[in-house]
Order: C-alpha cells, then structure tokens, then sequence
C-alpha cells in the first residue's frame, strides 16, 4: 500500500552562483617552463694525441738549432766597426794610411776594418826593422813600419813592429814609389845631407837607385857611380848606383 508524500524538510535558502571554471576566480593558473640544466661536463680530458706531441717536438727542436745558427750568423756579418783591443794582431786595421817618406814621428791607430777611417791592414808582427833603415822581415808590399809598444809592464821584443799595408792606391811600398822597405829598385835621397836615410819616388829627383843589401860596405862594388850607405843601426849596408 502506497503512502502519502511527508511535509516538506526545512526552507534552504535560494541556490549558489554557479561553479567556477579551472583556476577559479581569478583565472588560468600561471604557466612555468621547465627547468634548464647544463650538460654534464667531463671531468677527465680526453687524452692529447700522442703525434701532434711528437710533431711539436721535433719543430721545436729544430727551430732552437736554426735560432741560434742565425744568431751566430748574425754576429759574424755584423760590421766590424770597434778598435780592436789587446795585442797587435795581423789582420787588425789602422789609420791613417802610409805616406811616401819616412813614418818617423806619426801616430798609427788601430781601428775596426769596417770602420770608416779604417785605412791600412796589419800584414806581419814582427821584431826587426824597428830602427829606421834597419833590414826587416816584413813583406816587400809594406807600405809603413810601425812601432808598437806592447809591454804592458812586461818585457815583449818578438813583436814590436807592425808591417802596414793600405786597403788603398796608393801604396808607396810598391817598387819606386818612395815608401815602405828600402828594396832593389827603391830611389834614396843623398844620405849627407839628413840624419837619416830617406826614400823618395824614383819619379823626382833623388841620389841613387838600391841595388841590393850587402852584408858590409866591403861588399858592394865601388866605382865612378856605385857607392855603399852603411846602417848605423845594422851592420848591413844598401849598395846603391848614383843617379
């Protein structure tokens, strides 16, 4: 058997705003990107290939080599412009050059080759020919003798002369220019009439030609037109024909 419906429950109030959508009121809920993370790095290198270590070797060891020879090169063609210091040596140089006549009284200095003022070469070292007229082993090509004090507090009498050649024309050495070793061929002015015996180009006017070093006077011949010029610092004398 069916029964009658109850009384209505208690009043509830009229119905609610409708539900928000997503995010409620306020909107959509804020977006966020995803986090970024760098990637992992090694921590260990890769290991360096063992060629190129090889190849960096050997250039270095080569260019160390060619540095140094360049350097040294270098240094070889550098122009040799100081005076050269210590001893007198063959093959240093000198200024000024040497002049026809004697060489008594003039200051020689020593000076780099590839210098401008450099004039005259070192030929021979020596330790005869220091008196004036006296013989020498210099070379028949010596345009000066010079004298050189190379004591140092010391005594040194093996070479104390320096036989002098210039770079240059002209070289009074040569045979009948007036300078350098007295040698057949050679012209002198009258020794009477200086201290010293003097050479003078056989162009001009002079008082005899050399012929020859005699080992005394006794040994050159005699005549109208020879005569002999003792040394006084040598027993030697030069045998000479007048005119």
């Amino acid at each position: 058997m069916n029964m009658p419906p109850g009384p209505p429950g208690p009043w509830q109030g009229p119905p609610g705003p409708p539900h928000p959508g997503p995010g409620g009121p306020y909107g959509p809920p804020p977006q966020y990107a995803p986090p970024q993370y760098a990637p992992p790095q090694n921590r260990y290198a890769p290991p360096q290939n063992k060629q190129n270590n090889k190849n960096t070797k050997i250039a270095v060891a080569i260019a160390v080599p060619v540095l140094i020879g360049l350097f040294i090169a270098f240094v070889a063609l550098s122009p040799e412009t100081s005076a050269p210091t210590g001893d007198w040596k063959a093959g240093q140089c000198v200024t000024p050059a040497g002049r026809i006549g004697d060489q008594e009284g003039r200051t020689f200095r020593r000076t780099g080759c590839d210098a401008s003022d450099a004039a005259a070469k070192v030929t021979k070292m020596t330790s005869s020919g220091r008196m004036t007229g006296s013989p020498t082993d210099c070379p028949q090509d010596t345009d000066a003798i010079v004298g050189v004090d190379q004591s140092h507090s010391r005594l040194n009498l093996t070479a104390n002369v320096a036989c002098v050649r210039n770079i240059e024309a002209p070289h009074p050495g040569d045979v009948g220019q007036g300078g350098g070793l007295f040698r057949a061929g050679d012209c002198i002015l009258d020794p009477d009439q200086s201290s010293t015996l003097k050479e003078t180009p056989c162009a001009s006017q002079h008082w005899g030609t050399v012929m020859w070093w005699a080992s005394d006077a006794q040994s050159c011949p005699h005549g109208a037109t020879y005569d002999a010029v003792p040394m006084l610092t040598a027993k030697k004398a030069l045998c000479v024909r007048r005119g």
